[in-house]
């Protein structure tokens, strides 16, 4: 598996917000259809709570390797549910470049490495 740490992890700081399963496995329906949507890759429910979202996201944090902050979406069933992912779109592999201004400067629907890579080189070029 590609790992960009290794090739920006001293100028370019990663992060992963693990948010909503997209296609949990049988019976807890996917959120983008409202019914049971598995794929090949469905390996777990869709965590209930908050610890049980932490739980999974350690798992992939130790998939994923390299040098990568891993953020959780919120999920209180009193309060707010999954602002990040509500707020940003309600997409399952998004990936946002954002400079040291702030400024988004790349935003993929779905993450396009090819398209990021291009931009990190042109923002260390200026």
């Amino acid at each position: 598996m590609y790992d960009a740490t290794q090739t920006y992890g001293d100028v370019v700081h990663f992060v992963h917000v693990y948010v909503v399963e997209p296609h949990p496995l049988d019976p807890d329906p996917s959120p983008y259809r409202g019914e049971v949507w598995e794929a090949f890759y469905s390996h777990r429910r869709q965590p209930k709570t908050y610890d049980g979202r932490v739980a999974l996201a350690r798992e992939i944090k130790a998939l994923l390797g390299g040098n990568q902050l891993m953020l959780v979406d919120e999920l209180t069933p009193e309060s707010r549910n999954n602002p990040l992912w509500c707020s940003y779109g309600p997409v399952p592999n998004s990936g946002y470049l954002i400079d040291q201004t702030g400024k988004l400067r790349v935003v993929n629907i779905w993450i396009d490495l090819s398209e990021m890579e291009e931009t990190i080189d042109a923002i260390l070029a200026e």
